[in-house]
């Protein structure tokens, strides 16, 4: 069996083989939005060596993107076209793309041109499972996928499609082994997840394995609106317009605090992100509390996602630090759901 597992956050790409895993920014671009240059048209393999690779799909027949894990590094912010949507995501032409592009990433450490019988595991926010965008998107995963990576023709026969809530995963890394065996606090206790993303934050709490409905949400807000917030009060205290969030991530994620636009213009924004943040998350708590209504009912809360980070000590003030885990390991996740699904097939 062949197996890839995948998650396309609002912000990251998670995906991983049995060969490797690997982290990319959920964004694409077209090739000719960098531009050209007489010593990178030499030679490929001098684009190689930054982190992106280019991908030609039928979706878009005559149209080269790049993508890849530095692909924020060698376009512009404003050239790069987004998958991050609340509006009818699975459907978007942007995201069919990204998603096949993954899938010839994933195929191209394999000598063979074509796979065949290949399985895709992916997530997406519980409350979206079982819909009919989540059916659309399986039948347009399941299927034989034709894409072009740096110019070689891969075909990807896609012939089974399993989709799971995305905090699953993050409790099958905690409590399962290699061999299939659950620890019984995941069949016996009741654990609330907390997975705070790019564009959403899902909070789905489990009791013998089963999601809980009316302990459950997804809040369509994440660390997209964190970026904005900060960058749209830069702009009023420094008196600039237009600057984009993309600086403002990058500001959070090399934990600078400061917006680099270039030499000349840099604004740190240390102070305005605490306050925002804070704000931001005595809402978040405030709606979760809503839910959950007693909060003592709950044995153990787990935080993950790309913002985690950011907010974990939030948290950990709020529900105490006993009863939170903190869960960073992205790629021991995806392992995870590897071995989950070697387990449900065998």
């Amino acid at each position: 069996m062949l197996a890839f597992s995948f998650d396309v956050g609002n912000g990251f790409v998670k995906a991983r083989n049995n060969k490797r895993s690997m982290i990319a920014p959920s964004s694409i671009a077209k090739k000719e939005s960098m531009g050209s240059s007489s010593i990178t048209d030499m030679s490929s393999s001098f684009d190689a060596s930054f982190g992106y690779r280019e991908f030609e799909f039928s979706l878009d027949d005559g149209t080269t993107y790049i993508w890849g894990e530095e692909i924020a590094d060698v376009v512009d912010p404003s050239s790069l076209l987004p998958t991050y949507t609340h509006n009818h995501r699975y459907t978007q032409k942007r995201f069919k793309l990204l998603c096949s592009f993954i899938l010839a990433e994933l195929a191209s450490d394999y000598k063979e041109d074509e796979l065949r019988d290949v399985i895709v595991v992916t997530g997406l926010p519980s409350q979206e499972v079982g819909t009919t965008e989540a059916e659309d998107f399986k039948r347009f995963l399941q299927q034989k996928h034709i894409v072009k990576i740096n110019g070689k023709q891969l075909f990807i026969h896609v012939t089974d499609v399993r989709i799971i809530e995305q905090p699953l995963g993050t409790l099958l890394h905690q409590y399962m082994n290699e061999s299939g065996q659950v620890h019984k606090e995941f069949l016996n206790n009741t654990l609330t997840v907390i997975d705070f993303g790019a564009g959403t934050t899902i909070m789905d709490t489990f009791k013998n394995v089963k999601r809980l409905e009316d302990k459950s949400e997804t809040y369509y807000e994440g660390m997209n609106d964190i970026h904005k917030r900060v960058a749209k009060r830069i702009e009023r205290e420094h008196g600039i317009k237009d600057l984009d969030a993309s600086f403002v991530e990058e500001g959070f994620r090399n934990n600078t605090m400061v917006a680099t636009v270039s030499e000349r213009k840099k604004y740190s924004f240390e102070d305005i992100a605490k306050d925002i943040i804070t704000n931001f998350i005595e809402k978040l708590i405030s709606d979760m509390e809503a839910v959950l209504t007693n909060r003592d009912s709950i044995d153990k809360f787990i935080l993950t996602g790309g913002g985690v980070h950011i907010v974990s000590t939030y948290f950990q003030d709020t529900f105490g630090k006993d009863s939170v885990l903190i869960y960073f390991k992205f790629h021991k996740l995806h392992n995870t759901v590897l071995i989950y699904l070697k387990v449900v097939l065998s």
